[in-house]
């Protein structure tokens, strides 16, 4: 039993250290490429691991074969244009004007329905509001609307919003991230006053506090805290 388990163990710290390289995209943003690879090398480690005759080597070397591969390819194709456009294609138009382009989406093998279905995810339920639509590379469908269409920003109605920045983390489950706290530019004592000045006395006592670098914040304390 022990051998089965050390050698799982093994191949999935390989794993995650070999999907880390790939980048942070998720699933649904993978480039063909990347996600062949990734199908193979879910297909690769499932071997060795059902199969204790089978040397791990066999299933380690291929891994890193191919996410070595990954890795070049990758880079290449950042650096040439073709070649990139060779592995992942272009993006194509599906609506233009608020029209579907019907010898487009039938080049793409889509239905009407995948492109409709697309369109009200996206919180769009009338075509003729879309300027243009395009599938990308990875699948996705991007859009923009036409000028009417727009939602009105605080600029157009003449409104100036108050400053606000990013929001980090500054207390996770009672952890003070010191790091966050120090991009903010905040110290410890900030952090105290305004721990007290909602009613708690330790960080431990906060299940969640975020703040931006003008002092705003979000604030969650335990359940039962005082």
């Amino acid at each position: 039993m022990l051998v089965p388990f050390i050698r799982t163990l093994i191949l999935y710290i390989v794993i995650i250290a070999a999907v880390r390289l790939m980048g942070k995209r998720q699933v649904g943003e993978m480039q063909p490429g990347e996600l062949v690879v990734t199908i193979l090398v879910s297909a690769v480690a499932s071997v060795p691991v059902q199969d204790i005759d089978i040397p791990l080597s066999h299933g380690v070397i291929p891994i890193l074969t191919l996410m070595s591969a990954e890795v070049i390819i990758s880079a290449f194709s950042q650096r040439h244009i073709r070649f990139r456009r060779l592995l992942s294609g272009n993006p194509v138009q599906v609506i233009s004007n608020g029209m579907l382009l019907e010898k487009e989406i039938e080049k793409l093998r889509l239905s009407l329905d995948d492109i409709m279905a697309a369109l009200r995810l996206k919180g769009i339920f009338d075509i003729r509001d879309v300027e243009m639509a395009h599938i990308e590379t990875n699948g996705q469908l991007s859009i923009m609307l036409k000028g009417e269409k727009h939602p009105a920003t605080l600029k157009d109605l003449g409104i100036k919003p108050p400053q606000s920045g990013p929001f980090y983390t500054v207390i996770s489950d009672g952890h003070i991230i010191a790091s966050n706290l120090k991009t903010i530019s905040k110290d410890s004592q900030w952090l105290e006053k305004v721990i007290r000045a909602n009613g708690v006395n330790d960080p431990s006592q906060v299940y969640f506090m975020c703040a931006d670098i003008f002092g705003s914040i979000v604030f969650c304390k335990k359940e039962g805290a005082n």
